[in-house]
């Protein structure tokens, strides 16, 4: 087989794998977060709790970030073309919100593994901290840093040799050594991972605390979904953040028809795992 026939057979199963994974896993988004957003906003245990509120804000966000990606993709596996290699302002758009919301989720979890370790802390004045109105105000500063990175995604993004990516050698410069290894990086995972540790050390003191069993129970459970949350960000988005530096520091020509095939067989696997980040909830 040439190689332009071998390109084709590894692009068609490429293309095969985004195509029913994106089904799967848009159906299982959808009923995970419409069930947590369910849960968290109607039982009445939940109201005016700080954790309920960040993980229905946070589902929120993944279903926002499904619906403006897994309808492309699909479609663009029936059309045979993939909508961003094929209009410049389509490329921008979905780039700017797939990573607006992705982002977003990131960051909301983050003030989740806060408010546990704060809502849990034994001296009295650190739980007083944790605020309902301190919860909505860090979700609307989450939005202010988001749309700041949005927006550079939104000009720097443009159709290249592999796509619909960041060609700018400036732009890459600061995606390379700045977003994705501090901004969606080392920041996120590293503060969510260590407010979460300390809030499941704060939760095993809590039975020394003159505290009601059924708020001890809902704090020992919150504290274990954020941890859980934690594991899946860390698991499944690392390979994200490794393969997005390894893209931006990588050449291609025209004619590497194979490499450019395989790279793009791996970012549909990379990309799927990180999808089941935002869709087991």
């Amino acid at each position: 087989m040439s190689s332009l026939e071998v390109a084709g057979l590894i692009r068609d199963i490429a293309n095969k794998y985004e195509f029913y994974s994106n089904i799967l896993l848009l159906f299982i988004a959808m009923i995970g977060n419409v069930s947590i957003i369910l849960i968290f906003t109607t039982l009445r245990i939940f109201r005016g709790n700080r954790s309920a509120y960040y993980l229905a804000i946070e589902s929120t966000t993944n279903i926002g970030l499904f619906l403006a990606v897994s309808p492309s993709d699909i479609v663009g596996y029936i059309w045979g073309q993939d909508p961003t290699e094929l209009s410049i302002i389509w490329c921008k758009i979905q780039t700017m919100i797939a990573h607006a919301f992705g982002l977003y989720s990131l960051f909301i979890i983050c003030f989740l593994a806060l408010d546990q370790y704060l809502s849990t802390n034994h001296r009295p004045s650190w739980r007083q901290i944790a605020t309902l109105k301190l919860a909505h105000y860090l979700t609307f500063f989450n939005i202010s840093i988001v749309l700041s990175q949005g927006i550079l995604l939104l000009v720097s993004a443009k159709i290249g040799s592999i796509g619909c990516s960041i060609y700018d050698p400036i732009a890459k410069i600061y995606f390379a050594y700045f977003y994705y290894p501090m901004i969606s990086g080392i920041l996120p995972l590293g503060t969510s991972s260590l407010f979460s540790l300390l809030a499941y050390r704060n939760v095993r003191r809590i039975i020394r605390r003159q505290i009601p069993l059924a708020r001890r129970r809902l704090d020992q459970q919150m504290t274990a979904i954020a941890l859980a949350r934690v594991l899946c960000i860390v698991i499944l988005g690392v390979p994200f953040i490794i393969f997005s530096l390894f893209n931006l520091n990588m050449s291609y020509s025209n004619d590497d028809y194979i490499k450019i095939a395989i790279f793009n067989f791996l970012s549909v696997i990379i990309y799927s795992l990180l999808n089941i980040n935002f869709a087991v909830s």
